[in-house]
C-alpha cells in the first residue's frame, strides 16, 4: 500500500491510500477420482452394474482460478449425466469438484472412465485421473433346446444356453409352470471379456406337468432375472389310468342294448376297441370326446348289439384301451329268455291201459330259471297238473290213468320272460274197455214188409268189433240172409289218441213178423275189459222220434209273425204228423193244448202269427204217430218292435221345402223307445239313418248340402250346392223318405242285447253310405271324425243266418246298464282321471289323452290313454265297449299286448283306461314312414323315410307274440289288423282294440251272436262263409297285417270290391307277392292263408320263424324296390261293399 498527504500546517488529515492486490495463478497439479465408494486408486477397476447408474467424483485441489472438469469415456466425452462443477475456497484457493452419473450399458465393459481439470494457464497434458469400468449384467437371452412333445414318466434332456454375462457367477434357473425345478447346474466359460452359460435339465414329466411352460432364466444374487426363454406349452403324452363298462344287470331276449366303455383323462384322447367273446367288434358308434384331467380328453364309446338271443347270456363284452396292454374292462350279459323246450319231451313207451300209470317228463333252458317254471298242462285246458321239478326237468305222474285223462300233453314254461312258451306235445293213449253209446230209445218200429234200420254205436280203445245177435240168439253176418239183412259198420268219430266211435247199423229188408220180430243183441268189444251189450227191440209198435234242427227262421221274424222249420225224426215204422205249440214266456208258465197247431207228414215248416210286438216266445215241436207222442224240442226267440204304421205315427215329406213333420209319437209309451227315420238318394237303393232316433213329435229342416271332388280320402275345399228355384237344394237327397221302425233300446246285462228293427241286409250299405254322406257334408262334420268315418268303411256286415239267442237275465228297462262290470282293484275314481285331449276316433269310438294320477305310482300322474264312446253312439256300441273292458279284464298282462291299467263303469261315460302308446296305431306309422313327393291318394309313395327291413319284421314278431299269447289264453280277436296295433316309443307293437274278441275257453270256435259290421277285407274264408271264427282264422288275418307291414299300410285286395274279394278267394286267389318282399315272407303269408284251417301255423311258430330272420345278415324287405302305383286303392261304392 502506497500513502500520501499535501498538509501544510501541520494539522493532521486524511491519508490516501492505494491497494493494489496481486492475483497470482495457480493451475490444477493433480486430479483425484472417487465414486460412492471412496478415492479410486488411479488405474484401478470398478465394477459397475448394468441399467444401475454410477456416481463418478473428479476432485482438483488448491487452483486459482477454479479449473474445468472434463469427463471422457474411451477418450470420448459423454452428453449426458454431466454435473456442472462445484467450487469451494481455501486460503484463496479454490477446491473444485465434478460430478458425471455414469448409466453403464454392457458396451461400457472394460472401458475407461476418466477426468482431467485445466486452468487457462495449463499445458497439457492436463491433470488427469482414470478408472477402468467392468459392466456387470446378465447375459443375451437363453436359448432353450428340446421338444415340447414328452411322455409321462419317460426322462428328457432340455439344455439352455445363454452368452454375454458378466461375472461368471450368473446361473440359470429352471421353472415348470412357474414353480422352480431342482437338479440342474450352470457351467459358465469365457467369451470375449464376458461369459457364455449353459444348464442342463433331466426332466421327468408327469400328467399334470402336461399344459405347463418350461422356463430357463439368467439369475444372479439380488438381480432382477434376466430375459427368460420358454418351452411349450409342453405336450405331455399319457395314458388313461382306468376304463370302465358299463352293462345292464339283465336284459331281455329280442331286446338291443346299449353298452358304454369311459376311459379316464388322457393326451391323447383314448382309442377303445370294442370285442365280444374275445372278437373284435365292428359296429360301435362314433366316440365321443370330452375335457379330462390335466388337460388330457375323456372317451366314452357306445356299442349296439343286435336283438340278444339266449346264444347271448354269458357272452363277455370287453372293451380295451389301445394306449396300453393290459388296460380293459369287461362284463358278462345276463340276458333272460323264455323257456326253450329244446330237448324232446320223454314220449311214453306206447298205449296203457286204463288203471295203469304213466309217467311223462320234459325239460327246459331258461333265465333265469325260478322254482316251477315248468309246468304241465293238458293241450286244450288251463288248469295246471301237479308234477315234480328239479333244476329245470318236470316230471308229470298219471297215475291209475282213466281214458279221460288220453290225450296231448304238453309243458308250459313261464318264467317271467315273455313269452309263455310250450312244449312240443305228447300222446298219452289209453286203452279202455268199450261202452255201448246208444242204450236209450232202443225201440225200432217196422211195419210186415217194410225195412228196418238198427243202429248200434259203441266207443273205445282200440277200435272197437261189432256184432249182432238176431232174436233166436244166432249171430248175424252178411252171409246170414245175403241181399236182405246186411251190416255196415263205420267209424264216425275219434282218433288214435282219444280212441273210436264206431256205429254199426244193421239193416232188414221187407220185415217178416215170424223171423225179424224180436230183440236183437249189439255186442261190442275191443280187447280190454269186458263185451258190453245192448238189446234192440224191432216191432210194430214204436212212437216217432223227436224232429231235428228246429230252426226259427230270423229273416222271417216280424212283430207279429215268425216262420219255424224242423226236419222230420224217425217215424217208428208208423205214419207221423207234427204238433206245434207257442207260448209268451213272460206271462205263462205252460204251453196252452188250444193254440197247438197239427201240421201233415210231409210238411216241415209253419208260419206262426197273430203274434204280440216285441215279446219273447217258446216255441215247441213234436212227432206223433198212432203209437204215441215223441219227445218235443222248444226254442225262444222275440218278435219284433211295432210298425209306426200300427202305432198310429205318421211322416210327412214336404219335396218342395225339403221339410218333415213327424206326429203320433206316443207319449205314454216305454221311456226308452223312439222313432228312426231312414233316407235314401234318388236313383239309389242304398238307405241310411235320418237324423237321431226321436222321441217326441218334431219337425225336421234339411240343411245345406256341400260337396268336395275327393281322390279316396284326399279332398278339393267344399262348395255349397246351387239353390233351384222351387225345391231345396236337397230335397233329393230326402225323396224317398220312409219310417224306419220304433227301435225299442234294451238295457245291457249280463248278456247284452240291443235289439232294433233294422234289415240285416241293408245295415251295412246303410251305414257306409251314410259315411259318404257325411264326407261330402264336411261342413258339419269336424275335422278330426273324417278319419273315423273312413276307417268305417273297413267293417261292413254279412249276411251269414245267426244262431238263436237264448235270452238269460233280465231284460228290463232300467238293468243297470253296467251289470256285467264286477267291481274289481282295477276300478278307478273319476276325480283322479284329467282329459288332455282327443286323439282320434275310430269306427265305434273314440280314445283320449289323459292323465291318471296315482294308477301306476302313488302321487304320480301318469300318462295314459282312455278308450270311450263316441257321443252319437247307441246302447249296442255301448254294450260292445262293456263286453271288450270285461275281455280285458279277464285277461293277464303281457309283453306284447296293450295292458288295462283301469276303468270307470260307474255311470257315464265309460272308461277303459290304458297305457299309452306314444307313437299311435301301426298303420299310422307305416303310412307316415312313406315318402311323400306328391299329393295322391296312394298306398305307396316311394321308399320309406325312416323304417327299415329290420323294423318291418320286428313289428311282425311283436304281433305274433302277442297273438300267441293270446292264443295260449283261448282267446280270439276276430279284429287284428294295423289299425289295432299299437306302436310304443321303444318302437314295441302291441296288440290292442279287443272291441270283437271273444273268449273260446268252453269250445275251440265261435259263432256270431249278433248283428255287426265286420272286417271283411281281413277275414279268413271259413269265417266269411260259415261265420266261424277260431285262433285259425286270426292266423290268416295276421297273414294280412304281415302284407300290411310289407306293404307300409296298404288295403288288402286294393282293387277289389268285398263281392269280387270273396268270389276270387273262394275260386283260390290269394294276393301276390309284392316285388319287393323276399319269397320266405310271403310264404309265410300263403301259409296263413290256407284254406284248410288245420295246416296253418301256429302264432309261436311264426314268431320263431321270424326271430330267425331277425338274426339272418340280409335284408327281408327290399324298401328301395317299392312301385308307387301298385297299391293305389279303388274305394268302391257302398253297394259294392255290401256282401
Amino acid at each position: 500500500m502506497c500513502g500520501a498527504t499535501n498538509r501544510q500546517d501541520g494539522l493532521t488529515d486524511s491519508e490516501i491510500d492505494i491497494t493494489v492486490t496481486l492475483q497470482v495463478r495457480v493451475p490444477p497439479r493433480e486430479v483425484k477420482l472417487s465414486d460412492d465408494e471412496g478415492e479410486k486408486v488411479p488405474g484401478a477397476t470398478v465394477a459397475v452394474d448394468q441399467g444401475t447408474s454410477h456416481t463418478f467424483t473428479c476432485l482438483a485441489q488448491g487452483t486459482r482460478p477454479a479449473p474445468t472438469i472434463q469427463w471422457f469415456l474411451n477418450n470420448n466425452m459423454p452428453s449426458t449425466g454431466i454435473r456442472a462443477p462445484t467450487s469451494t475456497e481455501n486460503n484463496e484457493l479454490f477446491d473444485t469438484s465434478g460430478t458425471w452419473l455414469f448409466a453403464p450399458l454392457r458396451n461400457h465393459h472394460r472401458q475407461q472412465v476418466k477426468c482431467e481439470a485445466y486452468t487457462a494457464e495449463s499445458v497439457p497434458p492436463y491433470p488427469s485421473a482414470m478408472l477402468t469400468v467392468d459392466v456387470n449384467g446378465p447375459p443375451d437371452v437363453s436359448v432353450i433346446s428340446g421338444s415340447p412333445s414328452m411322455t409321462e414318466n419317460i426322462e428328457t434332456t432340455l439344455t439352455c444356453t445363454a452368452d454375454m454375462g458378466y461375472p461368471a457367477d450368473w446361473i440359470l434357473a429352471w421353472l415348470n409352470g412357474g414353480s422352480p425345478v431342482s437338479g440342474s447346474s450352470t457351467n459358465s466359460s469365457a467369451s470375449g471379456s464376458r461369459y457364455s452359460f449353459t444348464s442342463t435339465l433331466t426332466f421327468i414329466p408327469r400328467r399334470q406337468d402336461n399344459g405347463n411352460i418350461i422356463t430357463c432364466t439368467a439369475q444372479r444374487g439380488s438381480w432382477t432375472p434376466a430375459p427368460q426363454q420358454t418351452l411349450g406349452p409342453i405336450n405331455v403324452q399319457f395314458c388313461s389310468k382306468s376304463v370302465s363298462v358299463s352293462c345292464p344287470s339283465k336284459s331281455a331276449s329280442g331286446s338291443i342294448v346299449q353298452l358304454s366303455c369311459h376311459s379316464d383323462s388322457s393326451n391323447p384322447a383314448t382309442a377303445l376297441v370294442w370285442s365280444k367273446n374275445n372278437v373284435v367288434q365292428e359296429n360301435p358308434t362314433q366316440s365321443v370326446i370330452e375335457d379330462g384331467n390335466y388337460g388330457g380328453r375323456k372317451t366314452t364309446l357306445w356299442l349296439t348289439t343286435g336283438a340278444l338271443t339266449k346264444a347271448d347270456n354269458g357272452a363277455v363284452y370287453k372293451c380295451s384301451a389301445s394306449c396300453t396292454n393290459n388296460l380293459s374292462d369287461s362284463c358278462a350279459l345276463n340276458v333272460e329268455y323264455p323257456p326253450d323246450f329244446s330237448v324232446p319231451t320223454a314220449m311214453p313207451p306206447g298205449p296203457v291201459e286204463e288203471g295203469n300209470r304213466v309217467t311223462l317228463l320234459c325239460s327246459a333252458d331258461a333265465n333265469p330259471k325260478p322254482a316251477g317254471f315248468i309246468t304241465w298242462e293238458r293241450v286244450g285246458s288251463l288248469d295246471s297238473l301237479p308234477s315234480v321239478y328239479n333244476d329245470g326237468t318236470s316230471n308229470l305222474t298219471l297215475s291209475s290213468i282213466r281214458k279221460e285223462q288220453a290225450g296231448s300233453y304238453r309243458c308250459r314254461g313261464n318264467n317271467g320272460v315273455p313269452p309263455v312258451v310250450h312244449s312240443s306235445s305228447v300222446d298219452v293213449i289209453v286203452h279202455y274197455e268199450v261202452r255201448i253209446l246208444t242204450k236209450t230209445n232202443t225201440s225200432v218200429g217196422a211195419k210186415i214188409g217194410r225195412d228196418a234200420t238198427l243202429i248200434c254205436k259203441a266207443k273205445g280203445h282200440p277200435l272197437p268189433r261189432m256184432t249182432w245177435q238176431g232174436p233166436a240168439g244166432a249171430q248175424i253176418t252178411n252171409q246170414t240172409d245175403p241181399g236182405r239183412i246186411f251190416q255196415a259198420d263205420t267209424v264216425t268219430d275219434g282218433d288214435d289218441v282219444y280212441g273210436f266211435t264206431i256205429t254199426s247199423i244193421l239193416y232188414i229188408s221187407q220185415v217178416t213178423a215170424t223171423t225179424d220180430y224180436g230183440s236183437y243183441i249189439c255186442n261190442s268189444g275191443n280187447g280190454v275189459g269186458m263185451v258190453d251189450t245192448v238189446n234192440i227191440v224191432l216191432n210194430d209198435k214204436v212212437k216217432p222220434l223227436p224232429p231235428e234242427d228246429v230252426t226259427v227262421d230270423q229273416a222271417t221274424v216280424t212283430g207279429s209273425a215268425v216262420m219255424i222249420a224242423w226236419k222230420p225224426g224217425n217215424d217208428g215204422g208208423e205214419t207221423q204228423w207234427f204238433f206245434l205249440n207257442y207260448r209268451d214266456v213272460e206271462t205263462t208258465r205252460v204251453f196252452d193244448p188250444n193254440t197247438r197247431v197239427r201240421i201233415d207228414d210231409d210238411i216241415f215248416e209253419y208260419m206262426i202269427d197273430g203274434l204280440s210286438p216285441y215279446t219273447l216266445y217258446e216255441i215247441e215241436v213234436f212227432a206223433r204217430n198212432q203209437n204215441g207222442d215223441g219227445e218235443s224240442v222248444t226254442q225262444i226267440f222275440r218278435t219284433r218292435p211295432n210298425t209306426p204304421e200300427n202305432l198310429g205315427i205318421t211322416a210327412t215329406l214336404n219335396q218342395d221345402t225339403g221339410s218333415i213333420s213327424v206326429d203320433g209319437i206316443p207319449q205314454d209309451g216305454d221311456a226308452l223307445s223312439c222313432l228312426q227315420l231312414e233316407a235314401r238318394l234318388a236313383d239309389q237303393n242304398v238307405w241310411f239313418n235320418y237324423g237321431d232316433c226321436l222321441d217326441t213329435n218334431t219337425h225336421l229342416a234339411t240343411l245345406d248340402i256341400q260337396s268336395s271332388y275327393c281322390y279316396g280320402n284326399f279332398c278339393s275345399l267344399p262348395v255349397t250346392a246351387l239353390l233351384v228355384a222351387g225345391q231345396s237344394s236337397n230335397a233329393g237327397l230326402i225323396a224317398g223318405l220312409v219310417i224306419l221302425t220304433i227301435i225299442i233300446l234294451i238295457s245291457i246285462t249280463v248278456n247284452v242285447l240291443a235289439i232294433r228293427n233294422i234289415r240285416r241286409n241293408k245295415k251295412g250299405s246303410q251305414e257306409v253310405a251314410g259315411s259318404r254322406k257325411l264326407d261330402l257334408k264336411s261342413k258339419y262334420k269336424p275335422k278330426e271324425k273324417r278319419a273315423a268315418i273312413n276307417e268305417a268303411v273297413e267293417y261292413q256286415d254279412l249276411d251269414v243266418p245267426l244262431q238263436v239267442l237264448a235270452i238269460s237275465g233280465s231284460s228290463h228297462p232300467g238293468t243297470s246298464a253296467y251289470a256285467s262290470i264286477s267291481e274289481t282293484a282295477t276300478a278307478f275314481s273319476r276325480d283322479k282321471l284329467t282329459i288332455v285331449r282327443e286323439l282320434g276316433q275310430g269306427a265305434f269310438g273314440k280314445v283320449l289323452l289323459g292323465k291318471a294320477s296315482g294308477i301306476v305310482q302313488l302321487g304320480t300322474a301318469t300318462q295314459v290313454a282312455i278308450k270311450t264312446l263316441r257321443d252319437d253312439a247307441d246302447l249296442t256300441e255301448r254294450g260292445d265297449l262293456l263286453r271288450e273292458l270285461d275281455f280285458m279284464k279277464q285277461l293277464p298282462s303281457h309283453a306284447y299286448v296293450v295292458k288295462l291299467l283301469g276303468f270307470c263303469a260307474d255311470g257315464d261315460p265309460i272308461y277303459i283306461i290304458m297305457e299309452y302308446m306314444s307313437k299311435g296305431p301301426l298303420k299310422d306309422l307305416l303310412t307316415s314312414s312313406r315318402g311323400k313327393s306328391k299329393q295322391v291318394y296312394s298306398n305307396l309313395h316311394g321308399r320309406s323315410k325312416s323304417l327299415t327291413s329290420r323294423d318291418l319284421i320286428k313289428f311282425a314278431k311283436d304281433v305274433a307274440e302277442g297273438m300267441a299269447f293270446l292264443a295260449s289264453q283261448q282267446c280270439i280277436h276276430r279284429d287284428l289288423a294295423a289299425r289295432n296295433v299299437l306302436v310304443g316309443e321303444n318302437m314295441v307293437c302291441k296288440v290292442s282294440d279287443f272291441g270283437l274278441a271273444r273268449d273260446i275257453k268252453s269250445r275251440r270256435m265261435y259263432q256270431r251272436q249278433s248283428e255287426g259290421r265286420l272286417p271283411i277285407r281281413w277275414m279268413a274264408l271259413e269265417s266269411i262263409v260259415d261265420d266261424v271264427y277260431t285262433t285259425e282264422g286270426d292266423v290268416w288275418s295276421y297273414g294280412i297285417l304281415l302284407w300290411e307291414i310289407v306293404t307300409l299300410g296298404a288295403r288288402p285286395y286294393p282293387t277289389m270290391s268285398a263281392k269280387t274279394m270273396i268270389a276270387k278267394l273262394q275260386e283260390g286267389y290269394r294276393m301276390p307277392r309284392p316285388d319287393h318282399c323276399q319269397d320266405e315272407i310271403y310264404q309265410m303269408m300263403l301259409t296263413c292263408w290256407k284254406e284248410d284251417p288245420t295246416t296253418r301255423p301256429s302264432f309261436t311258430d311264426i314268431s320263431q320263424k321270424l326271430e330267425k330272420a331277425l338274426e339272418a345278415p340280409h335284408d327281408y324287405i327290399t324298401l328301395s324296390d317299392y312301385q308307387e302305383s301298385d297299391y293305389e286303392v279303388t274305394i268302391q261304392g257302398s253297394p259294392d261293399e255290401k256282401i
